[in-house]
């Protein structure tokens, strides 16, 4: 990892992707997670033929080795080249939280360059951090260093260390597209198939009364990317039952993320285990069968 990191940071941008891209594209060919994409993809779009899926999966490797490429990348860029890299888009819908040091919630997933977006917030000022997984090993160390050295801050458990994380100013973002266990998920629609999806975002916002944004980066043609934000979305109760209203809020995140996704389906991660955990009720209907 270290001799790679090293090679890329002294290549020009389109030859460090093109090296990535044949990294993916080699993993590809070796079948790495490759199943799990193509049942992915046959999962949320059964009406595309299976070539046409396969074709979807083989760009969404090359993909994922371009945007990997830009962000380990990331901490050589000067500011102005990371501007030039990045529109800013829909980022003026957040500017004035960060100016009044009010935090929010940013619901974020694995779509277009979420790791370089995570870059470009922290570097434009934005008092960042986010909730993530311990990861283990030498080259996950070197990607978690690349978060450490944008400014990004880490937050790996707790309810309170996330209420204290918006009310302290901080733009908290959460994944929302990850498989969750079942003893933390709550089940709601993700291409047309129930989903064990994190409640973290409605549950902070009811906690702090924070706005819940939106926020992906995808990336465009020309192989710069785009701040896209949605929102602001605020938590209300709507009935007397709440965790109803918990649903009720992740599931239309969610929607509004699957809405994203659609527009640029080879930018989202195929690779994950999307619908892995299922809801109880699923295995007693398969027990009575």
């Amino acid at each position: 990892m270290g001799l790679l990191l090293y090679v890329l940071h002294r290549l020009p941008k389109r030859l460090a992707e093109a090296l990535m891209r044949s990294l993916a594209w080699l993993a590809w060919i070796l079948g790495v997670r490759r199943a799990v994409a193509r049942q992915s993809l046959t999962t949320a779009f059964p009406e595309l033929s299976e070539a046409e899926r396969l074709r979807l999966a083989r760009r969404n490797y090359l993909h994922l080795g371009t945007c990997a490429a830009d962000f380990l990348r990331s901490p050589g860029l000067k500011d102005e080249e990371l501007r030039a890299l990045v529109d800013p888009g829909d980022w003026a819908k957040i500017e004035p939280y960060l100016r009044e040091k009010k935090g929010f919630i940013a619901a974020t997933a694995h779509f277009g360059n979420f790791e370089l977006f995570g870059v470009y917030a922290a570097r434009q000022g934005a008092p960042l951090a986010i909730l993530t997984r311990v990861l283990k090993g030498a080259a996950n160390a070197r990607w978690v260093r690349t978060r450490a050295l944008a400014g990004i801050r880490e937050i790996h458990k707790g309810w309170d260390n996330l209420f204290q994380s918006v009310e302290s100013g901080e733009a908290l973002a959460l994944l929302i597209d990850q498989n969750m266990l079942l003893k933390r998920a709550v089940f709601v629609p993700f291409f047309g198939r129930i989903a064990a999806t994190t409640p973290a975002p409605a549950v902070v916002a009811e906690k702090t009364g924070a706005p819940v944004f939106l926020a992906l980066m995808p990336r465009k043609d020309d192989g710069t990317y785009r701040v896209v934000i949605d929102g602001p979305f605020h938590f209300e109760r709507r009935s007397d039952d709440r965790q109803q209203d918990i649903l009720a809020f992740t599931a239309m995140l969610n929607e509004r993320l699957e809405a994203r996704i659609r527009e640029h389906p080879e930018q989202w991660f195929w690779l994950h285990r999307r619908w892995k955990t299922r809801p109880p009720e699923e295995s007693e209907v398969a027990t009575a069968a």
